[in-house]
């Protein structure tokens, strides 16, 4: 018995070794969530992410969505190359007075997997906003 184990213990490990890189390694995103902090109804505000491809092969995002129309999201390529990076800017329209917390989605080709990014923050009607931030009036 004890040869046949000996034989299986290094077969396992040069099988874990190779295993490929995993999906979920290839793309990197700089940051899952932009806190605007306070922003005033009616004034848009923008972010943006980072997507890094840390993967062999190039990637190709098929689709990104949000969760509601407050909220735009645009990416700056489709195809992102082995080191290469994009941009999604996320646009969110501060139309209604409230906390909020938005989802942006992503989907790359071939893949199942979606991507959920979010943005926060808090959008305050005019006279609040100029209260709490004097300056930027």
């Amino acid at each position: 018995m004890k040869p046949i184990l000996a034989l299986l213990v290094p077969f396992s490990i040069v099988t874990w070794a190779q295993t490929p890189v995993s999906e979920a390694n290839q793309i990197r995103f700089n940051k899952g969530v932009h806190n605007f902090g306070f922003l005033q109804l009616g004034v848009p505000a923008s972010c943006s992410f980072t997507i890094t491809n840390n993967g062999k092969k190039k990637v190709e995002i098929e689709k990104t969505w949000a969760g509601c129309g407050c909220t735009t999201p645009k990416i700056s390529r489709n195809t992102i190359a082995p080191g290469q990076q994009a941009q999604l800017s996320v646009t969110y329209n501060a139309g209604a007075e409230e906390v909020f917390l938005k989802e942006i989605y992503l989907k790359l080709k071939g893949s199942d997997n979606i991507y959920v990014l979010r943005v926060k923050g808090q959008v305050l009607n005019k006279k609040e906003y100029q209260q709490k931030f004097p300056s930027k009036s």
